[in-house]
């Protein structure tokens, strides 16, 4: 497929943001029902860190948890859309639904400070699961991107290196994270509300909060809890809270025009 029809990493990336699924694909290790080495697949639910690394939360006992830790190498599949289901119950799976295989391993995230991140990230995508992410029998896992592979429909596909999907040198963009938020919601909440009520179809008066940003774009929370929170993805990544500045600032200008 030529370069110029392929989606862009910033679009994969924002493909995987937007995921609420994904299809965890690890090899059989100790499995009750078939022998080591076979391929098992098993439905997670995913999240993504600030560079864009697919972050999972566990069991330490279902049996892909096991699996990793007898071989971290995985695949994770995410879709377009989730299947649709006919009226007899069966699901129809459309050929030429977007999909991307990332590839890679699934490692433990234990240091103090990733894990306080990797945890807050994960729990405002997914607040249901704060009712048994602190069971003693539950992990965070990042799965550390080897190569992708997306494929749009026949005769539509790219194949990507780590380095291609994840954008490299966010660190600051890391360190700066929660200055940016309070910064935000302190001297530009009405910032904020203008972006909302232009770039999306949201009502920009009950109050817009930043919860979070990253790379690829920003989350807001309204002051209501019957509100969903509200993804709005920038026209191009950062990197840094200076680029992060600057796209907030041309989006204000594109608001005010």
């Amino acid at each position: 497929m030529s370069s110029d029809t392929a989606p862009s990493s910033h679009a994969l990336r924002q493909m995987l943001r937007h995921a609420r699924r994904a299809v965890l694909a690890t090899t059989a290790h100790d499995h009750a029902q078939i022998p080591d080495g076979w391929p098992v697949t098993s439905m997670v639910v995913p999240a993504c860190d600030i560079d864009g690394t697919p972050c999972l939360l566990i069991s330490e006992l279902a049996d892909h948890t096991r699996h990793i830790k007898a071989d971290n190498r995985v695949s994770l599949l995410v879709t377009n859309h989730d299947l649709a289901e006919n009226n007899d119950g069966t699901a129809t799976i459309e050929t030429d639904t977007a999909r991307l295989t990332i590839f890679g391993r699934a490692m433990p995230v234990r240091a103090a400070t990733d894990l306080d991140r990797v945890k807050r990230r994960y729990l405002q995508t997914h607040p249901d699961a704060a009712q048994y992410a602190g069971f003693a029998d539950f992990g965070f896992y990042r799965v550390v991107i080897t190569a992708a592979y997306w494929v749009g429909g026949f005769g539509k596909q790219r194949r990507l290196s780590a380095d291609k999907l994840i954008l490299p040198d966010c660190q600051a963009l890391i360190d700066g994270h929660d200055g940016i938020v309070a910064h935000m919601n302190a001297d530009h909440a009405d910032a904020l509300s203008g972006i909302v009520g232009h770039f999306t179809t949201a009502d920009p008066s009950v109050g817009w909060q930043m919860q979070s940003i990253d790379c690829d774009g920003m989350v807001l929370s309204a002051n209501s809890d019957d509100i969903a929170p509200l993804r709005i993805d920038f026209p191009a990544p950062v990197r840094t809270p200076d680029e992060a500045r600057e796209i907030l600032v041309k989006m204000c200008k594109i608001w005010r025009a």
